[in-house]
């Protein structure tokens, strides 16, 4: 009956994360939008990153060494919603959107020699803007017009990972992905005078390619600093990498006498890879704290075998810290709540007018216990990024995350 009603909540969350309206961020024209990093609320709470954490309890997307310490089968997803306070020299405005933050599916196979397995879809990238802007200089009087920008979609991640524990304890793990997805780009002329036709042009992209990721994590390192209240002292490393990305394009122009595709082929899709390393402890068995570094080249980043000179190396820096109380009988619900606190520093892979972008996040949350295996997971996030100097604008964005983590005995395996 458990598990019935699981995927019947999960059913919800799924099917609801249809409603929302699309709009978001004006830098994400760049590229392939911004890049999704926490996929999930834990994650999103202590800075997004979290490198070298292997939890019993939650699955670990971004190192898939680290879901080697799973003790049940568990199953995570959730919904994100962004808030964005866009303003420049001219006024400011606010837009949001909703988005299917993952299904991820994770369960021990033998605990003795850390193996694990999970399989899920993320989301890597979204694209999610609408602009307007009104051209009335520099054009002969009644050829004003208005052009609005929309675009839309992403690149998602399916994969299917494994861990194994090596000897002395040091961790490994790999995962199988495959990315794929719809980039689109709308545009539309209106103009003031009735008598010129208006037009509009959309350009969708639809790549797609095989990837992996790689991660280790060391064995408990504790000992070698010889305090005796620091425990799970623990290094992690992952790569992720993309082979070339097969994407196919069409170009449509629509006016109000006819629908015409302009041009439509196949090109290549480039991605950098991606490398992340961090280290993690437990102070007095109860404070998780976590530092990571993410660093991507974007500036190599290429469509069709060109460049983009609006993209730079991105990197990332974060902390995270994690009280979890011990387990003890008699314990009410709202003294087993998990609470989070993070900060972290972007450097954007935007560089707009030559003008780097960098982005500064805080950001915290919670998890409620819904039983002794399963949790409501809280994450909120709130950003600074961007300069209204150069024609630019800032943006405030505020993220929430809301997610279960549910586990159950399915599949494990007892060890003889």
């Amino acid at each position: 009956m458990m598990k019935f009603k699981v995927f019947i909540i999960l059913g919800l969350i799924i099917t609801g994360s249809a409603v929302f309206a699309q709009s978001g961020s004006s830098y994400t024209r760049i590229g392939i939008g911004d890049l999704e990093f926490a996929n999930s609320a834990r994650r999103l709470g202590i800075g997004n990153l979290g490198i070298s954490v292997a939890d019993p309890d939650f699955i670990s997307v971004i190192n898939p060494a680290g879901i080697y310490r799973l003790k049940r089968t568990r199953i995570e997803t959730g919904l994100d919603y962004n808030g964005v306070f866009t303003s420049n020299n001219n006024g400011s405005t606010y837009q949001g959107e909703g988005e299917f933050s993952g299904f991820n599916l994770a369960f021990p196979i033998s605990n003795k020699y850390g193996i694990g397995a999970a399989i899920g879809i993320v989301p890597y990238s979204n694209v999610s803007y609408k602009l307007k802007e009104d051209i009335t200089s520099g054009v002969e009087t009644g050829q004003e017009y208005r052009i609005f920008y929309e675009g839309r979609g992403g690149l998602t991640k399916l994969y299917v990972a494994s861990s194994y524990m090596l000897p002395f304890g040091l961790v490994a793990g790999a995962s199988f992905d495959y990315y794929f997805g719809n980039l689109n780009y709308f545009s539309r002329t209106d103009f003031f005078n009735a008598n010129i036709l208006d037009a509009e042009y959309e350009r969708t992209f639809s790549p797609k390619s095989l990837g992996g990721s790689f991660g280790l994590i060391s064995p408990d390192m504790s000992e070698l600093i010889g305090e005796k209240n620091i425990s799970d002292f623990r290094i992690g490393i992952a790569a992720s990498f993309i082979s070339k990305l097969d994407a196919d394009t069409v170009f449509v122009a629509t006016s109000s006498i006819e629908t015409d595709t302009i041009a439509k082929g196949t090109g290549t899709m480039d991605i950098p890879a991606r490398f992340s390393a961090g280290v993690s402890f437990v102070l007095n068995s109860k404070f998780l704290f976590t530092l990571d570094y993410m660093f991507q080249q974007w500036s190599k980043y290429k469509l069709f075998e060109k460049t983009d000179p609006r993209l730079r190396d991105a990197m990332k820096l974060s902390g995270g810290f994690e009280y979890r109380p011990v387990r003890e009988p008699g314990l009410t619900s709202w003294e087993q709540i998990i609470w989070r606190a993070g900060l972290s520093y972007e450097q954007t892979q935007y560089n707009v007018v030559n003008t780097g972008i960098d982005q500064f996040s805080v950001s915290g949350g919670f998890s409620y216990p819904l039983s002794i295996e399963n949790t409501l997971d809280i994450g909120i996030q709130y950003s600074m990024r961007g300069k209204k100097e150069a024609g630019l604008f800032t943006e405030n964005v505020i993220k929430l995350s809301v997610g279960l983590s549910l586990g159950d005995i399915w599949f494990l395996r007892q060890d003889k």
